[in-house]
């Protein structure tokens, strides 16, 4: 057996970008070796007792540079792993130091990926969903189209546990749909951030899954979803249902999205006040405040 602490480490930058490690090289690897050992002691947690990865597929969807897929080695001898990322960077690391036995293919940033129908057993996704917005519905299809029938999903999503960091609000699931925040935040700064209550994730997701678990880990909420036997377009999974927390929640979410644009005028008016009214002084601020408010993702 080949523990996962023996595999080449990715470059310090690349493993950075999945988790925020310690400064020093040494205590850093530790945090990363660490949370994929837990990342994969939840997962094996949330399947059923009976599954088993022998002879079966599995793709972690949004893998970075492999941090849980890497303490997947030993089972790769007798399943398929797969990673894909949109980051090239990591892929290109992963296809030279882990693969095989295991597999990585690079994402674009909408669907297709490049596999048949039905290819895999489970697939997982660990905070991805909490930050696709426009293309979120179609992301989650294109997983549907991946299992096998009576495949199984879990894919992360930030809720009651993250709305004080995310969103500066006690939780309220009355007015939290699929709330999307910082639309606009760029990637080095965490990107969109998504909130959704567990009642939207049962209406919209619940179309094209029956949720069999839901876990608090990691500061997320993981389901575990079986495939359902539904043809879905992405409209049809996002269509409002007949819950008014619905349009409770989208109310809500313009007052968030409206109060969001009110701190971006102070951030620029505070910069044109300190007279760096440059590009490079407003992202400065903005940023500042931006972090402050997404600090602990």
């Amino acid at each position: 057996m080949t523990a996962s602490s023996e595999l080449p480490y990715p470059p310090f930058e690349l493993a950075n970008r999945v988790i925020e490690l310690p400064d020093d090289d040494f205590a850093g690897y530790v945090s990363y070796e660490m949370a994929g050992r837990q990342t994969r002691d939840e997962l094996l947690e949330l399947l059923p007792d009976e599954f088993s990865f022998e002879g079966r597929s599995m793709l972690d969807f949004g893998c970075g540079a492999g941090r849980t897929l890497r303490q997947f080695h030993d089972e790769a001898a007798s399943a398929r792993f797969v990673g894909c990322d949109i980051d090239e960077e990591s892929i290109d690391w992963m296809n030279g130091n882990l693969c095989p036995p295991l597999e990585a293919v690079r994402s674009r940033v909408d669907p297709p990926l490049p596999f048949e129908d039905c290819t895999f057993d489970f697939i997982w996704a660990i905070s991805v969903f909490t930050h696709l917005t426009d293309n979120s519905a179609a992301w989650l299809l294109e997983l549907h189209r991946l299992l096998k029938p009576g495949g199984l999903l879990m894919a992360s999503y930030m809720g009651e546990l993250n709305s004080e960091e995310v969103s500066g609000e006690p939780w309220d699931e009355d007015h939290v749909g699929m709330n999307v925040l910082r639309h606009s935040q760029g990637w080095d700064l965490g990107g969109p951030m998504v909130m959704m209550s567990d009642w939207w994730v049962d209406a919209h997701w619940g179309r094209a899954f029956r949720i069999l678990d839901r876990r608090f880990t990691g500061g997320q909420t993981w389901p575990l979803m079986e495939k359902r036997d539904v043809s879905l377009t992405p409209e049809q999974l996002m269509e409002p249902s007949d819950d008014p927390r619905e349009f409770a929640a989208l109310r809500h979410n313009v007052k968030q999205l409206q109060a969001e644009v009110e701190e971006v005028r102070e951030a620029l008016a505070s910069a044109e006040n300190q007279n760096t009214g440059s590009k490079q002084g407003f992202r400065s601020t903005v940023g500042r405040r931006l972090r402050r408010s997404t600090s602990g993702q």
